[in-house]
This record gives C-alpha cells, structure tokens and sequence, in this order.
C-alpha cells in the first residue's frame, strides 16, 4: 500500500537542487497564459516534453503544483534504477542498454530527493491509482494544483501526442463527486528548443459532459488541445530554428 502523500509547504533539500538544474539547463524559460492569471487551485493537463518537461514546469510555473509520476521513481534504488533503464531510456527513448544501464545506475543514486522535491505523487495502472486520486484530492483540497502527463509515452515521446489516458478526467470526477466542484482544466505545452511554456484556455469536465462528452472523448478533447497549442504557438518558430541551425551547416 502506498504511502499517503503529504502536502508540505516547504522542500529544503530542493531549495538546493532547484538553482543547480535551473542555472545549467533551464535558464530562460518564458511562460504565457493565454486564460489571463492562473488559479492556484486547478488541473495542469501537460506534454512530457521528453525529459525536460518536469523540471521545466516545476522551475517556471508562476503556480505551486504537485505531479503525477512513476511510483517506480519513489521505490528503492533498484526500483528507479529498472524503471530508468528498461523503461524510460530503453523503451521510451531507444537508447543502448550500454548507455542506459550508466545514466540509470548514475541517476538512481539521487533521483529520490529529485522527485520528492518537485512534489512527485506516484501513480499506477491498477487498483491502487485510487490512492493517487486521493491524494491529489488532499492536494486540490490545500488550493494547491495538480499536473498530469496524460499522453501514451510507451512508444516515445513525441511534439503531436497521439493519445491520452483519462487518469486526469477521473481525478475532476471525482473532485467534483465528492466536493461538487468543477475545476478548471488547463492544457499546458512546453518545448525545451524554444525555452517556452504555454498555458491555454480552461475547460470544465462537466460542461463538456452536458455536451455529450464521455470519459474517454473529454480525454481526446484536452490532448487536441494540448496538440493545438503547439500548432499555435511552437511549429512555426521550431521549423525556422530548424531552418538556421540548417543554414550555418
């Protein structure tokens, strides 16, 4: 049984790493809202963006917001050290088992504190995601927010995501089963080549539901959005940093 994650205000150990990762990698990082200001407490449906998205979202989001990740990460360090090489870099990214056998065996040493300073609740394909939806729910509770990486990554991460699992969509269900509130939605983009996060338009489930909407078509409308964010405001400048890059060959 999974541990009953706490909502902390404070993260001392990573106030530590935070400035590390930010000053090496994710400097610069602009984000827009296109809905105006954010509310605290809300829903983040957002692309992975390969490994960079996380800690991207977790170093610029003008909002404090807790993650849905791998439970594997919050296990023991055999545990995050299989989930990082067999799956995150073998099966996701295509690397060796040479190269991903080092860069899982090197990160597995200090992944924890990583993880549990950017707030990571662990999530799971069976019966125990119910205590992932509670434990969001005590977070949304705290008028903090929660983000989600809903996108199907078991073949690679990709710019236009081609499905999304309706984990998101049970959480607001259940939000508003419970408490009867529906909360905002929020598509969210972020690509790591233009150091830019967009925020779109909110959403609420149960006005797409009175529209006819069913779980698994609610999932299919957020990552249209999600996708049109990028066909918006990241295709055309990625192309023509492309195009440069290209030139000065």
């Amino acid at each position: 049984m999974a541990k009953q994650f706490k909502v902390k205000k404070r993260q001392p150990i990573w106030s530590i790493f935070k400035p590390i990762f930010q000053f090496f990698k994710w400097r610069g990082i602009k984000v827009y809202c296109t809905d105006g200001k954010l509310p605290e407490k809300c829903i983040l449906a957002a692309n992975h963006s390969a490994k960079t998205g996380p800690m991207a979202y977790e170093i610029a989001m003008p909002i404090t917001h807790y993650t849905w990740g791998a439970h594997e990460m919050l296990g023991n360090y055999k545990s995050r050290f299989k989930y990082l090489r067999d799956v995150f870099y073998i099966q996701k990214q295509n690397m060796s088992k040479f190269k991903a056998t080092l860069k899982a065996a090197f990160e597995a040493i200090f992944s924890i504190y990583i993880y549990k300073g950017m707030k990571i609740m662990g999530t799971y394909q069976d019966g125990r995601l119910k205590t992932t939806i509670k434990n969001s729910m005590s977070v949304l509770d705290a008028n903090k927010a929660v983000m989600i990486f809903p996108e199907d990554s078991n073949k690679g991460y990709f710019d236009i995501m081609h499905h999304f699992f309706a984990g998101f969509i049970v959480l607001s269900e259940q939000y508003y089963k419970s408490r009867g509130e529906d909360l905002p939605i929020y598509p969210v983009y972020y690509n790591h080549k233009l150091k830019k996060i967009v925020v779109g338009k909110a959403y609420y489930l149960q006005e797409l539901y009175k529209q006819g909407l069913n779980r698994e078509q609610a999932a299919e409308f957020f990552k249209n959005e999600v996708n049109n964010l990028y066909y918006t405001y990241f295709e055309k400048d990625l192309k023509e940093t492309n195009k440069r890059k290209i030139n000065k060959r």
